[in-house]
């Protein structure tokens, strides 16, 4: 009895997502698909071996639970080294540019600026984004200043400061606070000696969480209107969309953002590279991400080593291919009215 009871409980939560409920309680196993898809084999392996069904309800649960499983199996696997990659490497990457770019929730009671400074001094991205960051972070890593004199500094106090370090030109850098008044954004362009600038926009919207915001409605809102920000910009320009975003791939969110922008997921065919939480390996997911368009193709991608912080660093490489223009997707118009009616619940609730 007990062992379907457990296999109900692990259905329901392997559902529960798909509903239209914003709550974190809701939201929340969204998170944890691969430790539920373990539990769920395991269970259904405990049943096969001491519990076989003889009941018709017991089988119903038996099958159900196996469907559960695969279901999520087939919402995770994209993620994992034997789905096909969606870019592939240049037919000459010497022609192309090349840049790179490390991105680091660093928590902002963490106190080991060392080891962040250490990472960027052994892989040396061209683009620093560093998130949580207050004035004592600032302050920290102020001896990178000289590799990176292009800065954009919002310190903050609030667990949401952000700074950005560049080699390159940063132009049109603007700070944003697109739903909630303490959490901001950052939009930039990165001039790295083309006349076509890379468009760069850092996000760290708020979780949904027993601490944070109860709902996801905030975050929801503010990664769609990134995503119609994404929509403006000129196709002509290679478009990064970067930072810790609360969410995970999978999330009906994340996929709506992906399907209005048409950004590519680089985790799709390398890996789940799962960045949070660092000191718990069997609780950990992928939240900290990096978008981008076609007209990038990504080179390396890899988690870098815990530098005190909840978060693993994330760092990539990329080619940026010269005059490769991208089409804007299509959006029919159910989905669009989705996506503003997010958007419109995400700034209500905000105010």
């Amino acid at each position: 009895m007990v062992l379907y009871g457990f296999a109900l409980f692990l259905i329901i939560i392997a559902l529960l997502p798909l509903t239209q409920g914003t709550h974190w309680i809701i939201r929340g196993w969204d998170f944890i698909r691969v430790q539920t898809c373990f539990l769920q084999a395991l269970i259904l392996a405990l049943i096969a071996i001491f519990k076989f069904p003889v009941d018709e309800w017991e089988y119903v649960v038996a099958i159900t639970l196996l469907a559960a499983f695969i279901f999520q199996l087939y919402v995770v696997f994209p993620y994992s080294h034997y789905y096909p990659i969606r870019d592939s490497k240049p037919d000459d990457p010497a022609s192309l540019r090349q840049i790179s770019l490390l991105s680091s929730n660093v928590l902002q009671t963490n106190e080991e600026y060392h080891k962040l400074i250490e990472q960027v001094n052994i892989y040396t991205p061209d683009i620093l984004l560093v998130m949580e960051t207050d004035k004592n972070w600032e302050n920290g890593l102020k001896e990178l200043e000289k590799e990176y004199p292009n800065i954009v500094r919002v310190p903050l106090d609030n667990f949401y400061g952000m700074h950005l370090y560049s080699k390159y030109e940063l132009a049109e850098t603007q700070v944003n606070y697109l739903v909630e008044k303490d959490v901001p954004s950052i939009f930039t362009k990165v001039y790295f000696g083309s006349d076509k600038p890379l468009e760069l926009i850092c996000v760290h919207p708020a979780p949904p969480s027993p601490t944070e915001n109860e709902t996801s409605e905030e975050r929801d809102a503010e990664l769609l209107i990134v995503g119609k920000a994404v929509r403006e910009l000129d196709p002509d320009h290679p478009i990064l969309v970067c930072g810790d975003l609360n969410d995970v791939v999978w999330s009906r969110v994340s996929r709506l953002f992906a399907k209005i922008t048409g950004l590519i997921d680089p985790r799709i065919g390398r890996g789940l590279f799962p960045t949070f939480h660092a000191d718990y390996w069997y609780l950990r997911f992928p939240i900290d991400h990096l978008f981008h368009s076609k007209n990038i193709v990504v080179d390396r991608m890899l988690r870098l080593p815990n530098i005190g912080s909840d978060h693993y660093p994330m760092f990539f490489t990329f080619w940026l291919e010269n005059g490769e223009k991208v089409e804007k997707p299509e959006i029919d118009s159910e989905t669009n009215e989705e996506v503003e009616e997010r958007i419109d619940e995400g700034l209500d609730r905000a105010e």
